[in-house]
């Protein structure tokens, strides 16, 4: 237990249904094989209990959470085809209590200084730990800012808009945020991160001033998406460093880095 304790952690999250999942929990089985100083942690729902003794195997530890990968909405019994008003108060409750349970989760492994994989959950964690976060798509995302997204940060977020438009490009930047940050200056992430993790309701400010910190600009992160860039254009160029990942019969194949080229056997 003491050396699992001084490992240095690489910690995946991966949440929603098994299209979400399994591309991630490959890459933290060939993490472990590949980087063998780390101590592997996988987190998702307990309803892939399927994949933890492929997991276990490649000597990754899993952790689960009881939300279900996916709610869908029932229909009242008049066949009226409407939503029950319960389902919104349902859906409130599970993402409520998961997020509950990432924290409890994330206070159970980290000790140290580890390095991270996750979902947007995993990036307000991970600025609560001071740890590294890797970004990971297993496709192409299906959503995209509000067009009038922009428009409202910048009249509402005057500082922030400035300090995200006069970041260096090796630090994040609005490119990033309009690409894939951008829920996260939702209300209710930010509801969440005041709440439950005593952070800035917004990332990259102050908690007590609201203001910029102009003093600290964290790097951009790098993205590893699941689609190669011969089938889906790379979206966008100037967006940190980028890595395609293709996972398919076993094989995990790390490309368009010169630190990452290795192809890494899953063991079956």
């Amino acid at each position: 237990m003491a050396s699992i304790r001084r490992q240095p952690k690489a910690v995946f999250m991966a949440f929603g249904t098994k299209g979400d999942v399994y591309p991630i929990a490959a890459i933290a089985a060939a993490f472990a094989c590949d980087q063998v100083q780390y101590h592997v942690v996988f987190v998702t729902h307990s309803a892939h209990e399927d994949i933890r003794e492929h997991l276990s195997r490649n000597k990754v530890s899993c952790f689960s959470v009881s939300s279900p990968p996916a709610l869908s909405p029932c229909e009242d019994n008049n066949n009226s085809g409407c939503v029950q008003p319960s389902f919104h108060q349902e859906k409130r409750k599970y993402t409520r209590e998961h997020r509950q349970e990432c924290i409890v989760i994330f206070e159970n492994i980290f000790g140290d200084v580890p390095s991270m994989e996750g979902d947007l959950e995993g990036w307000s964690l991970a600025e609560l730990f001071n740890v590294c976060c890797v970004v990971a798509a297993p496709y192409v995302v299906p959503y995209s800012a509000p067009s009038s997204f922009e428009r409202i940060f910048s009249e509402e977020l005057p500082l922030l808009y400035s300090y995200l438009q006069a970041a260096p490009s090796d630090k994040i930047l609005w490119k990033d945020v309009i690409h894939w940050m951008w829920p996260l200056f939702t209300e209710d992430w930010g509801t969440w991160r005041a709440t439950e993790l005593k952070l800035s309701p917004l990332p990259f400010t102050d908690p007590v001033t609201s203001h910029p910190l102009w003093h600290s600009r964290p790097s951009s992160p790098l993205l590893l998406y699941g689609f190669s860039k011969e089938i889906v254009e790379c979206p966008g160029t100037v967006i940190g460093l980028q890595m395609f990942m293709f996972v398919a019969s076993g094989v995990f194949l790390w490309s368009g880095s010169s630190h990452a080229k290795n192809v890494q056997k899953l063991q079956s």
